[in-house]
């Protein structure tokens, strides 16, 4: 599943959604997956909660972890950046409920897809 795609669907989960409507938005950013391929990536996907008891599962996004909220703030605050931004200051422009370190921010970063780090410490977002 493409980058892009992946994150129009998280914030589409926000709200329970059925299988098939998933589906339908899935295939209109792009994506040529069938229903099968999508529930067994659903199901095998961290944070997804499927119930399939219905003609049509539902799915929706479970209990997220610190780290991912914490990732998702990290993402927010590197976007809002016109230029690469120091680790430090990311940690100082996080919402007052994250409590880090800027090696910790930096290690996040390392891992998601979207960020990366450069020089001393910098992060941007990847082109």
């Amino acid at each position: 599943m493409k980058p892009t795609v992946y994150e129009e669907l998280t914030s589409v989960l926000k709200e329970p959604l059925p299988l098939s409507r998933v589906h339908a938005l899935i295939r209109e950013w792009g994506s040529v997956w069938s229903k099968d391929q999508l529930q067994l990536f659903l199901t095998c996907m961290d944070g997804v909660e499927l119930d399939a008891t219905a003609a049509d599962p539902l799915i929706r996004l479970g209990q997220r972890t610190p780290e991912e909220l914490l990732t998702e703030a990290i993402v927010q605050v590197v976007k809002s950046q016109t230029k690469p931004i120091p680790a430090g200051q990311v940690v100082k422009l996080l919402p007052s409920q994250f409590v880090t370190t800027e090696a910790q921010v930096r290690a996040l970063a390392k891992a998601h897809p979207d960020l990366e780090v450069i020089g001393p410490g910098l992060l941007r977002m990847k082109h």
